[in-house]
C-alpha cells in the first residue's frame, strides 16, 4: 500500500499553474513538500526558464532550519533598510512583536503581530499598544484582564530587544517565516523594502 502523493497530479497542477501563480507558490507557501514535490517543482522552475532563485527559495523553504550564515545573511539585508515608519537611514533596524487587547463587555479582540523598524520606532508601537490596551483591554468578561495582563508582559519583554547590537529572535524568526521571498527580493531593494512595510 503505497502512502505517497501521486507525481502525476502534483505535475498536472503546477502544470496548469500560470508563471506568476507558480511564482506565487513557489516564493511565499512551499514550505513541507514532500521530497518528490520538491523535485517536481524543480523541473517546472527550469522547464519553464524561470528565474533560478526560486530553485533556492524552494530549497530553503524545505529546511528545518537555517544555517546560521544564511539567517544572519538575510537579517542583515532587513537591518540595512531605511526604516518604514520614520524613513531614516541611520540606524540598523530590527523587530518586535506588538500585542494590544481592545474589550467590549463579552468580547476580547487579542492581537499580536510583527513589526520591523528602527529601535525607536518599535518603541514608539509598543507606547501605544500599551496604552490602547490600558484603555480598552480590561473592559471584557472574563478574557479582558487575562488577555491585558498578557499582552503587557509580552509587550515588556520584547520592548527589551529592540536596542539590540544583533539581529533578535524575532527578525530571525521572521526571515525563517519568508526566506521564499526574501531570496527572490534580495537584489531589489525597494521591494525588500514593501516587505517590512507594515
Amino acid at each position: 500500500m503505497s502512502t505517497g502523493i501521486d507525481i502525476h497530479i502534483v505535475q498536472e497542477h503546477y502544470a496548469q499553474m500560470s508563471d506568476k501563480e507558480l511564482i506565487h507558490f513557489f516564493s511565499h507557501d512551499a514550505q513541507g513538500l514532500t521530497p518528490a514535490a520538491l523535485a517536481i517543482a524543480k523541473e517546472e522552475v527550469q522547464k519553464r526558464g524561470l528565474d533560478p532563485g526560486l530553485l533556492t527559495a524552494l530549497e530553503l523553504q524545505n529546511k528545518p532550519t537555517l544555517a546560521t550564515d544564511e539567517t544572519d545573511y538575510y537579517c542583515n539585508l532587513l537591518r540595512n533598510l531605511q526604516c518604514p515608519h520614520c524613513e531614516t537611514n541611520n540606524k540598523l533596524l530590527n523587530a518586535t512583536m506588538v500585542s494590544e487587547v481592545m474589550s467590549f463587555i463579552f468580547i476580547t479582540h487579542y492581537q499580536q503581530r510583527v513589526k520591523i523598524g528602527c529601535p525607536d520606532c518599535l518603541d514608539s508601537a509598543i507606547h501605544k499598544a500599551q496604552a490602547k490596551t490600558l484603555v480598552l483591554g480590561w473592559w471584557g468578561i472574563p478574557w479582558g484582564i487575562i488577555r491585558s495582563v498578557s499582552a503587557i508582559a509580552s509587550n515588556i519583554k520584547f520592548k527589551k530587544q529592540h536596542h539590540a547590537a544583533e539581529a533578535n529572535e524575532v527578525l530571525k524568526s521572521f526571515v525563517q517565516a519568508n526566506v521564499g521571498q526574501l531570496v527572490m527580493r534580495k537584489d531589489y531593494k525597494q521591494s525588500l523594502q514593501n516587505l517590512i512595510t507594515t
